[in-house]
C-alpha cells in the first residue's frame, strides 16, 4: 500500500511537472501526428543578419549600389516591437511595430519622407523564422515598393528561432 501511494505521488508529480513545461512553452507534445513548429512567443528575439543592401544613388533609374553587411536585428515579443541597424525609418533607437503571422514576423514603421525623388510612405522588415530569409523594403504608395535588402538570419547563440 505504501509503495503504491508513493509510485502514485511520483507519477503525479512528474505530471505536473510536464504539464507546467507545456503550458510555458518549453516544448510541444505532438499528439496524433506531427504537430507545427513552435517558435518563441516571449521575450527578445536577437538575431544577426548577413544580408545585401541595394541602395539607389541618384534617383531609381540609376543602378543600385550593392553591398554586403552583417546588420542585428531585434524582435520584442512582449513589446510588440522590433528594429535593426537599418538606415530609413527603422533603425535600434526607433523601432516599428512588430507583427507575428506564424513563421513570419514583420516589423512595419509608416512613414512620410521624400529620398532619392520619391514619397516613402512606410518601412517595412520582415524575418521568416522557418528559413531564416530577412528582407527589407519601403513602401512607395499606389502598390509599389522598393526592395532594399535581403539575407539570411541566425541566433548568436545557434538556438532555432
Amino acid at each position: 500500500m505504501n509503495k503504491t501511494r508513493i509510485v502514485l505521488l511520483l507519477l503525479a508529480a512528474v505530471a505536473g511537472v510536464v504539464l507546467i513545461a507545456y503550458l510555458t512553452g518549453k516544448f510541444a507534445l505532438g499528439f496524433g501526428g506531427s504537430s507545427p513548429k513552435t517558435y518563441q512567443t516571449r521575450g527578445t528575439l536577437e538575431v544577426v543578419c548577413e544580408v545585401v543592401v541595394q541602395r539607389p544613388v541618384d534617383g531609381l533609374s540609376q543602378p543600385f549600389e550593392t553591398s554586403k553587411l552583417t546588420l542585428p536585428a531585434v524582435f520584442d515579443l512582449d513589446e510588440g516591437t522590433g528594429a535593426y541597424a537599418g538606415e530609413y525609418a527603422i533603425s535600434l533607437n526607433r523601432k516599428g511595430s512588430l507583427r507575428v503571422d506564424g513563421d513570419k514576423l514583420e516589423i512595419v514603421r509608416q512613414a512620410m519622407f521624400k529620398r532619392h525623388g520619391i514619397s516613402i510612405q512606410g518601412e517595412y522588415v520582415e524575418l521568416n523564422r522557418k528559413n531564416g530569409e530577412f528582407r527589407q523594403w519601403l513602401d512607395l504608395g499606389n502598390g509599389k515598393r522598393l526592395e532594399l535588402v535581403s539575407g539570411k538570419c541566425k541566433r548568436p547563440d545557434n538556438l532555432p528561432f
